[in-house]
């Protein structure tokens, strides 16, 4: 790309390309947000130029290493903090988890002072408290697969980060003197 340029959305075009569009529509060609004063493109500071020679190749060297480096950086900043963010939902998975066996757990019956059959407003509270334990235990299974989906979606972003992360330190020590 000659002369790059990015959108408000981290969109590149080359800038006479983006130019040339933006004379028809005012919007980005890829996600359709429009370009105003307030939001423009914007030349991406540091890019190559195959056109322009007045860098050296030297400079060159360093600028595109710079930029892997920031790359890299980016993308282990993010891996931190979804690595933290799964940490949390684990250790809300492992309270939920410990909170449905508390519920399900039997209680300790209690001592009757007589040996009566119970009557009816007993066994009408004992109801209403087995239906309550009954839709709390629904909503926390509910959470608990949830997170355990999330948990699923998160791990696999993070083996993608583990890869993109491994395959760009690659390409930086491919691209860095030896």
């Amino acid at each position: 790309v000659r002369k790059p340029m990015i959108c408000c959305n981290h969109h590149v075009f080359c800038a006479a390309c983006i130019e040339l569009w933006l004379q028809k529509c005012s919007q980005c060609p890829t996600c359709r947000v429009p370009i105003t004063p307030e939001n423009p493109c914007r030349e991406i500071i540091g890019a190559t130029n195959e056109g322009e020679s007045s860098e050296s190749h030297s400079v060159r060297k360093h600028l595109r290493k710079t930029r892997g480096e920031l790359l890299l950086r980016e993308y282990e900043d993010e891996l931190e903090v979804l690595l933290k963010e799964n940490e949390e939902l684990k250790s809300r998975s492992v309270t939920l988890e410990s909170q449905l066996k508390a519920s399900l757990t039997p209680a300790a019956p209690r001592p009757s002072p007589s040996h009566t059959l119970p009557d009816s407003a007993l066994l009408e509270e004992s109801a209403n408290k087995l239906r309550a334990a009954s839709e709390l235990y629904q909503r926390v299974q509910e959470d608990v697969d949830k997170l355990r989906d999330a948990n699923k979606a998160l791990r696999s972003q993070n083996v993608d980060l583990v890869q993109e992360n491994l395959r760009l330190r690659a390409e930086v020590e491919s691209r860095s003197p030896q």
